[in-house]
């Protein structure tokens, strides 16, 4: 019995100390932000995102769109090809895809207005997101809960790290009609230089997202294979999927 609640307590005991450290990091933290000299200050970055995001067949909420687009672009290819006695590999026929035809790949040049409110080295980040490439639109919100902040003393750089998410709304310029969506888990590095100027690196621990239209969809499935064109691209249907790892770079101005 006396071994037995030796064995419990070692393990208790070593949570109650885990949670006495957890607390005292939080006080610690408070105490920072209620202590310091607190203000909020705008700012504006200037980012480039490269997506490439990839489809899979358990991606939510895009998955089963690929799966349905896959096997309706593939149903009006083959139409095609017999209506016009098209053999497989020749010049003139269409080619039948595979779900990673399905991903979607640009480059976001994004520009993020925003605010930061908080002391010296604790502060909290909230930005407009706007971005922009040759045929995506994205816009929506990004939310930083944790921005720390490391004055040298001394020095005019400041190195930082924050970590929150954005939400974003996705929009085609070739597409009408169409619902789209990106979520991104970020952390980034970076330096504050003097007062005004900023360089960021950040990292999307994990990305999902894509394009949907229906309407698209539908008539890919209605495709008329006698016709002189061959059936619209897939991607007008549905494109996206998940990444993580993608690279990011920003500079940044704050007033």
């Amino acid at each position: 019995m006396w071994r037995e609640l030796r064995t419990i307590a070692v393990p208790n005991a070593a949570m109650s100390r885990s949670c006495a450290l957890a607390a005292l990091l939080s006080a610690a933290l408070v105490a920072e932000a209620g202590s310091a000299h607190a203000d909020v200050r705008g700012a504006f970055r200037l980012g480039v995102e490269p997506l490439a995001l990839e489809p899979s067949a358990d991606t939510p909420f895009v998955g089963g769109h690929v799966e349905d687009a896959v096997t309706a672009y593939n149903a009006a290819v083959t139409a095609y090809n017999r209506a016009h006695g098209f053999t497989a590999g020749s010049a003139m026929a269409s080619a039948p895809i595979d779900r990673s035809a399905l991903g979607l790949h640009t480059t976001l040049v994004t520009f993020a207005p925003g605010l930061e409110a908080g002391g010296d080295h604790v502060k909290f980040r909230i930005e407009g997101l706007v971005g922009i490439s040759d045929r995506v639109r994205a816009y929506g919100l990004g939310l930083y809960p944790l921005d720390l902040s490391l004055p040298l003393s001394g020095s005019p750089v400041t190195p930082y790290l924050v970590v929150g998410g954005t939400l974003r709304w996705l929009d085609r310029s070739d597409v009408t009609s169409e619902t789209g969506g990106l979520v991104t888990v970020r952390a980034a590095a970076g330096a504050r230089i003097g007062r005004h100027v900023a360089v960021e690196l950040g990292v999307g621990l994990f990305m999902l997202g894509g394009t949907y239209n229906g309407a698209a969809l539908q008539s890919m499935s209605n495709f008329d294979p006698r016709g002189s064109a061959p059936p619209p691209a897939p991607d007008r249907a549905v494109a996206g999927g998940t990444q993580t790892g993608m690279i990011d770079v920003s500079v940044g101005f704050v007033l």
